[in-house]
């Protein structure tokens, strides 16, 4: 369906014409989706931002009925939106969802400093308004923060309560203050790039030869691809991430409109004290047979708890 033949297949509103708006980018570029989401487009496009030019994909039903607010994932360091696809896909089938590159992650542009997650969320911000959302536009979007993610849906949140409606938060990276600092001091700030393909080759290591056995190659020589472009530089979100003061910022949540959807992964017991000391009264699921490759091999449990609890 072309952007001419969706604007006349529904009834443009104001909210819808912002929705049309939004789909009409990906037009030039679509990428094969799995046989069980043939239901679904998938594409991808660019919005401008305060750092250049953010990419995203962005899924919808390829009827393009849209019943529900839109959904937007931020991923974790140093991975892309890519890491997503399955549970894309799956949320796709009734509403308009996008997954964003980080600046400096995927096919994202770089800061040339590293970023606080406060300027994070704010360069999150200029593409979803330049995508027609807020209180100028189409109204307020859902998000979903995984691991770096979690803080930069927490942000976007605080700095533009016009742009969230809801917030569901998966890996809540609650460090203790030494544990950050300590971490923060340590990140490789002089790092330059190998000239032996060194760089690249970790990330190979990490995402194909490392992966989940239930992950296809196809799947992960996919996410190898879109995690190349942060090699030698992939630590410029931990920047933000070591020096977040997660207790001062995340007392000032709206703790009603925030679930935490956890799996068995590597931040389980963290979420949970998150849960317990700083975000009291939010909704907590845990999904403690989802583990390993989490939105790959769990995206049916994430996606039905997410429905039931957004919408």
């Amino acid at each position: 369906m072309d952007v001419h033949q969706f604007l006349k297949a529904i009834n443009v509103t104001k909210r819808t014409a912002a929705l049309t708006a939004a789909a009409a980018v990906f037009t030039m570029t679509a990428l094969t989706a799995p046989a069980a989401a043939t239901d679904v487009e998938f594409k991808r496009g660019y919005a401008d931002s305060r750092y250049g030019q953010t990419h995203y994909y962005v899924a919808q039903p390829e009827d393009g009925k849209v019943d529900h607010t839109p959904l937007v994932f931020f991923h974790q360091t140093a991975t892309s939106g890519q890491e997503f696809k399955p549970l894309v896909l799956n949320m796709a089938k009734d509403r308009l969802v996008f997954a964003m590159d980080t600046p400096g992650y995927g096919m994202s542009d770089r800061p040339e400093n590293p970023p606080s997650m406060s300027e994070l969320a704010l360069s999150m911000a200029d593409a979803l308004e330049n995508l027609g959302y807020g209180a100028d536009g189409a109204g307020p979007v859902d998000v979903f923060g995984f691991h770096t993610g979690v803080f930069i849906a927490a942000e976007l949140s605080l700095h533009r309560p016009d742009l969230v409606r809801k917030v569901v938060m998966s890996g809540v990276g609650y460090f203790t203050p030494e544990g950050r600092e300590e971490r923060f001091n340590k990140l490789p700030r002089d790092k330059k790039i190998s000239e032996t393909g060194e760089d690249v080759m970790k990330v190979w290591d990490y995402s194909v030869n490392r992966r989940d056995k239930r992950v296809s190659f196809e799947r992960a020589y996919e996410q190898f691809l879109a995690m190349v472009p942060s090699a030698g530089k992939g630590w410029y979100a931990y920047h933000g991430v070591w020096s977040y003061p997660i207790e001062e910022r995340f007392a000032l949540l709206n703790q009603e409109n925030i679930l935490i959807l956890q799996a068995d992964e590597y931040l389980l017991e963290h979420s949970r004290r998150a849960k317990r000391e700083l975000l009291k009264d939010t909704d907590m699921i845990e999904m403690m047979d989802v583990t390993g490759a989490i939105f790959d091999t769990g995206s049916d449990e994430f996606a039905k708890n997410m429905r039931a609890w957004l919408d």
